[in-house]
């Protein structure tokens, strides 16, 4: 009887050490998508990145090819990080509410016209399920100002 009683409190006790960790886990990998978030999108405002967008907007083709890569890298570390939240939330490790405003963060972006250049010229190297998941957003017009 002891013994029986001793598993179940040992059950008990690692179910809630095993609670407390996925909550851990969920918190840490929150912590991380907004540190690679705001990391990614800081690039962009600097002066020379923000010039490249700025013509890139209007006419991606008046851009440099080392003005394009300049541009596509940042881009496609911010997809990467997008991507990141999007599989951690397909996999139920984000809160819905906190899933929706990170979302929200990255697809205003999309409205801009480089950003859609950039996203068909390399969404091939995303998860399938997160290309769709971007297609089937809709887009509006990126405003700066």
């Amino acid at each position: 009887m002891i013994g029986a009683f001793a598993v179940v409190v040992s059950l008990i006790y690692l179910a809630l050490q095993i609670r407390s960790q996925n909550s851990q886990a969920r918190l840490s990998a929150l912590h991380e998508m907004s540190r690679e978030q705001r990391r990614t999108t800081a690039i962009f405002a600097g002066e020379r990145i923000s010039d490249i967008f700025v013509r890139a907007n209007q006419d991606f083709g008046s851009i440099s090819e080392a003005e394009s890569v300049q541009l596509i890298v940042p881009v496609t570390n911010l997809f990467r990080a997008w991507e990141s939240a999007f599989l951690e939330n397909r996999d139920g490790n984000l809160d819905e509410n906190v899933w929706s405003a990170l979302s929200r963060d990255y697809t205003q972006p999309m409205g801009a016209s480089s950003f859609q250049h950039i996203w068909n010229l390399r969404k091939q190297n995303y998860d399938p399920s997160f290309q769709e998941y971007v297609d089937s957003n809709q887009t509006e017009e990126y405003i700066s100002r």
